[in-house]
């Protein structure tokens, strides 16, 4: 006991929904039946839903890291202090090569510190259960990763979830803590093809003509804007014409007239 060493590093945090609702007890055996007897130094409830373990080696608590089960309950301790993050995958075919997992990484500028680790069945230890976990190191302008990421599987592309320790939700294109995708100044609208908001927020009106973002609209190039005044302009000309002709033929008509009243005095 006087040998023991209670250190910040080799302590995990273990959320639950409710301490009222657990035993201590059993998250004592859990921890020491996946890491041996007298593994674990303390046991700690912080209230409302935490319990702090720390376990005697910092190998140890990383080990925790991976999972713990406790009444086939699944539970997934974090590091309450590590310069690096452990970054797991869920559900990834068996055949996705680590090196494509480390390169989908140090994408982000993340550096790799350890192996791509496999996880398996507890009931059958050599059947790969789909999950792996990596030891990272993130560089300070890095936050956290996206909560999933696209891999190529048989099927075409798909997305797989990710956890690691301190994540909190991020923008999936810049990874920015302040915003959302939908209002990414990177994210390209599919309607107007301007930046900063997605077609559907799209706050560009939309050509009844031709159906397309006012900005892309070309109608203006095949249609011309004014016919309908042209075709006022035109039928004001030819009602301006149907009277003077009228008024032509009541001259004529008049004059016609006095000539022949003329003639017929003369007679």
């Amino acid at each position: 006991m006087e040998n023991r060493r209670y250190k910040k590093e080799s302590t995990v945090r273990v959320k639950v929904t409710d301490l009222k609702l657990i035993t201590l007890d059993e998250f004592i055996e859990a921890v020491e039946g996946k890491l041996g007897e007298g593994s674990c130094f303390a046991c700690v409830p912080r209230y409302p839903s935490t319990i702090e373990i720390t376990v005697d080696s910092v190998e140890n608590a990383n080990l925790l890291c991976e999972g713990l089960t406790v009444n086939d309950l699944g539970y997934e301790p974090e590091l309450c202090f590590s310069p690096y993050i452990v970054v797991s995958f869920f559900n990834l075919p068996p055949y996705l090569e680590d090196d494509i997992i480390v390169r989908k990484l140090e994408r982000f500028g993340v550096e790799i510190v350890g192996p791509v680790v496999r996880h398996f069945h507890k009931k059958f230890p050599n059947v790969a259960d789909g999950t792996r976990h990596v030891k990272c190191k993130f560089p300070p302008t890095l936050r956290s990763l996206p909560w999933a990421m696209n891999f190529e599987t048989l099927e075409g592309p798909q997305s797989f979830k990710i956890l690691h320790n301190n994540q909190t939700k991020v923008c999936y294109k810049c990874l920015s803590p302040d915003h959302e995708k939908k209002e990414c100044p990177q994210i390209k609208c599919a309607k107007c093809r301007l930046f900063g908001h997605m077609a559907f927020k799209c706050p560009t009106p939309t050509c009844e003509k031709c159906e397309k973002a006012e900005n892309l609209c070309k109608c203006e190039q095949f249609f011309d804007t004014n016919e309908g005044e042209h075709d006022e302009e035109i039928v004001n000309n030819n009602k301006r014409d149907l009277s003077t002709d009228k008024s032509e033929n009541n001259q004529e008509g008049k004059k016609q007239k006095k000539d022949n009243d003329d003639e017929g005095n003369i007679n």
